[in-house]
């Protein structure tokens, strides 16, 4: 890999992250100037991964405003986490690669760190890093390029949903959700189960999917 795109990848991934964990927040623009004195580049690299985001559906470009951060849209988003879903059960079985001691290794302390959140006022950046270094470790498991490409955008999509409803639900009940699905994944890893690994994904986007809409619906009420 080339200087260049290294950096690139390195721009994108920081940028695709603070979208993710709402540090820019939906409609946040995005100047392209600052991001390029930021990251000591010059704005070619900027623009080329804000057109990278955009694809992604992470960002929205229009003339005369410039390019902001895409607007948060469960409904509108339904059919990406129901893809994800289906795509998790994938892991599995398209040339899944068994996991390194290292990734373990990560799984566990990523648990450990979500069981001091549950003694921890909410810290939402915080929970986020965790989801995203779990998902990470997950994302070193697939073995199929096209899977984990098409698997590694849907969840950047679709995680901000969940991220931007969390602090509407129930803080102690989430962290205690959550760190049951990474301690259920150590185990899958250490058997080497993958297969388990996409079905635990699966049921937990389902959970997540069902605890939102009965929010939705308490908030029609309400």
């Amino acid at each position: 890999m080339t200087p260049a795109r290294q950096r690139f990848h390195e721009i994108h991934y920081l940028i695709r992250q603070r979208i993710a964990l709402l540090q820019y927040p939906p409609q946040t623009r995005l100047d392209i100037d600052k991001l390029a004195t930021e990251f000591k580049v010059s704005r070619t690299p900027i623009r080329t991964v804000l057109q990278r985001l955009e694809y992604q559906g992470l960002v929205v470009t229009r003339h005369g405003v410039g390019t902001t951060v895409s607007d948060i849209d469960f409904e509108h988003l339904r059919e990406a986490v129901i893809f994800r879903m289906r795509l998790a059960e994938l892991i599995g079985e398209l040339s899944p690669l068994a996991p390194a001691p290292e990734v373990i290794n990560d799984l566990a302390t990523a648990r450990a760190d979500c069981h001091q959140l549950l003694a921890q006022p909410p810290n939402l950046e915080a929970f986020g890093r965790i989801d995203i270094r779990v998902h990470e470790s997950i994302c070193s498991l697939i073995g199929n390029a096209h899977l984990q490409q098409v698997y590694d955008d849907l969840y950047y999509r679709t995680v901000r949903i969940w991220f931007h409803f969390l602090p509407r639900l129930n803080w102690q009940d989430e962290i205690a959700i959550f760190l049951r699905y990474i301690e259920d994944q150590l185990v899958a890893m250490q058997r080497g189960d993958t297969r388990a690994v996409g079905f635990l994904i699966r049921n937990a986007v389902s959970g997540v999917v069902i605890r939102l809409d009965h929010l939705f619906a308490e908030m029609e009420v309400n």
